[in-house]
């Protein structure tokens, strides 16, 4: 298992499952020591203080005042927004929960359908806890899993309610789905800061579970750089010296680490490949009338809305509702230029009607990435087109929701990011019915190898606009399961 963010945990336990102990490597990164054992003492303020809010550049962010789940080091971007992970847990460590299947829709140029991967959906929730509810959305996204509901502020609440009265053709709304434990979570607001109470699932909690369990041979520390096949047998390559033969190698160390080792073991130098990215986009909304400050209780994505109009895409598009919490209080203040009481003070009237919004469009109308192998070893990528056009059509069909919605979104405020930016990327080897060329087979193997699959988005034959964790997971699961047979 080359790996342990989610997409690998999910591997590790169909593995496990299945009486095999894999080896797991990765990176080994984890969160500094001073750090780990602060965690739940340092003060709130000091903490977001280490998120800054860049109107312009969105930076990477931390949990626990850390961006120790990065390694910005490991490619060449240009204009690019994605990043690897050299974490033990991988980004798991710093990803927003947020917990949606694909739809029947959203496996349109994939060469399966939403059964294939039912059954690996409720493996995953078999140790990935969710916390949501059955609503509208489950007529297009079932739960596979039982979903226990967060309380919900009274802004949050006024918006579910919104939601649910829409009635416009191709549009549905209803409650973010997160994988968070429900019993841990305290309500305290600090969901994007770092979780002080571990209620926020992380694939690198659920790793130590396994090792514990003497499930998985965990090695962390340890880079790979390439694999080969000799007559079937795997031999991992890694960095600095050292090999480690095996019968099955999976590969799900991410997106881009992925790639770039796939790229390596098919010794392809110097020939761009596309990168599929889910193109997106952040704005706020005004809603029409306030509700009473409270406690900020959960501050991880609130409800979702799926648009599928045929107006406003070709391609479903997905958008992520957060209530008000202090970081936009903070982004506030950096576009006012005035201090954060004052600014408190000043707006009140209007933070109470404050609601931030991130929206993904499907791959087929983004831009995405060309990624290129470097002779030294260093994955450039390359951001490749501009979604402002598409993202501009989200905010035209939002106002033509604003009687149902009781929301309005602010234009003006809006900002079309990067490729990468959303971290929902894969694509660069796709899985094909009939693969050709730089394609992967149904269990993600990769030209001229037998026994090394690769097990992450990087074999996604489109990115869809919706969540991409769990898909993740639940494809991993099921390659995993089934390379123990191929």
């Amino acid at each position: 298992m080359i790996g342990s963010g989610p997409a690998g945990v999910a591997c590790a336990r169909a593995l496990v499952a299945r009486g095999v102990r894999p080896i797991v490597l990765d990176g080994g990164r984890r969160l500094e020591p001073e750090r780990e054992a602060a965690i739940g003492r340092v003060p709130v303020d000091e903490l977001r203080r280490s998120f800054p809010v860049d109107l312009d550049e969105l930076p990477l962010k931390p949990v626990h005042g850390s961006t120790f789940a990065y390694a910005p080091e490991a490619i060449e971007a240009d204009g690019f927004g994605a990043v690897p992970s050299l974490a033990v847990g991988g980004l798991g460590a710093v990803w927003g929960a947020a917990m949606l299947p694909y739809s029947e829709r959203d496996h349109d140029g994939w060469p399966f359908g939403p059964d294939e991967l039912a059954p690996h959906y409720r493996a995953v929730f078999d140790f990935v806890p969710l916390a949501g509810e059955e609503d509208a959305l489950a007529a297009i996204f079932p739960l596979y899993g039982d979903a226990r509901p967060l309380r919900a502020t009274r802004q949050v609440s006024s918006m579910l309610a919104d939601l649910r009265r829409v009635r416009s053709t191709g549009v549905v709304g209803g409650r973010a789905r997160l994988a968070v434990h429900v019993d841990r979570c305290d309500y305290l607001g600090m969901c994007l800061l770092g979780c002080p109470r571990s209620a926020i699932w992380s694939s690198e909690e659920a790793l130590r579970a396994l090792v514990a369990d003497g499930g998985v041979d965990h090695r962390p520390g340890a880079i790979v750089d390439r694999v080969e096949e000799r007559a079937g047998r795997p031999r991992v390559h890694l960095r600095g010296g050292g090999t480690l033969d095996a019968d099955v190698v999976l590969v799900a160390a991410g997106a881009l680490a992925t790639t770039r080792i796939a790229l390596a073991s098919l010794e392809t130098y110097e020939l761009e490949v596309t990168l599929l990215d889910s193109a997106y986009s952040t704005f706020p909304l005004l809603r029409w009338r306030g509700a009473p400050r409270e406690e900020q209780g959960n501050t991880l994505a609130q409800a979702f809305l799926e648009i599928d109009d045929g107006v406003t895409s070709t391609r479903p598009v997905h958008v992520q509702l957060y209530g008000f919490n202090d970081l936009m209080l903070q982004a506030a203040a950096a576009r006012t230029r005035l201090p954060e009481p004052v600014v408190d003070s000043l707006f009140a009237p209007l933070l109470r009607r404050l609601v931030f919004a991130q929206a993904y469009l499907h791959s087929d109308v983004s831009p995405g990435a060309r990624a290129m192998l470097r002779r030294d070893g260093v994955l450039h990528v390359r951001g490749d087109g501009d979604a402002r056009p598409a993202a501009a059509r989200v905010l035209r069909t939002l106002r033509s929701l604003r009687r149902q919605l009781r929301m309005d979104p602010v234009g003006p405020l809006q900002r079309v990011w990067p490729p990468g930016k959303g971290f929902h990327v894969g694509g660069s080897l796709p899985m094909r019915s009939r693969p050709s060329g730089l394609e992967t087979d149904l269990l993600g193997r990769i030209p001229g190898f037998a026994h090394v699959h690769l097990a992450d988005a990087a074999a996604f034959p489109t990115v869809p606009a919706t969540t991409i964790t769990l898909a993740a997971m639940a494809n991993a699961h099921r390659i995993a399961a089934a390379s123990l047979e191929a």
